[in-house]
């Protein structure tokens, strides 16, 4: 529990339900989920598109045509996600080097343990969005339904 503002959350803690626990789980899922909403809106709206122009293709070549273009989307998220994160952890990295630090000391620190969940879950939020978008959207959009009196792709 090596965050910040550590003292004021267990004082909540001690005289409420919080557990401070799972305010570090939700704090790392929400870090990413902006990151996996701008990768999931990408690969659908390309996806529409793709079947806009050319509605004859079929539900696997849509699907194909998703996960190529959220190949490419999955490495620069990923990377724009550990940047991030680094950035907002500069004034660690600082304190790292100001205090000259080993490799050890700094490899077994908690805020280092803390930052590597972060990353890692939200690459691998992003690895799993790509398929789960593209099969969705390749899926509705070759599912015929009925809409008022236009027949549309769902």
């Amino acid at each position: 529990y090596n965050v910040s503002e550590i003292e004021e959350l267990v004082f909540i803690a001690n005289n409420s339900e919080l557990q401070i626990g799972g305010l570090l789980f939700a704090g790392i899922l929400i870090s990413s989920l902006g990151a996996v909403m701008d990768v999931s809106m990408s690969v659908a709206s390309t996806i529409n598109e793709i079947h806009d122009k050319n509605p004859d293709l079929s539900r696997y070549e849509l699907f194909k045509s998703g996960i190529n273009v959220g190949r490419d989307m999955m490495g620069t998220m990923s990377n724009t996600l550990i940047l991030a994160f680094t950035g907002g952890s500069i004034n660690t990295l600082i304190w790292f080097y100001a205090y000259d630090l080993s490799y050890g000391q700094i490899i077994n620190m908690y805020q280092i343990g803390i930052e590597v969940m972060q990353g890692l879950s939200g690459t691998s939020a992003i690895i799993l969005t790509v398929p789960i978008v593209a099969l969705i959207s390749s899926f509705l959009l070759t599912t015929n339904v009925q809409i008022g009196d236009k027949k549309k792709a769902a």
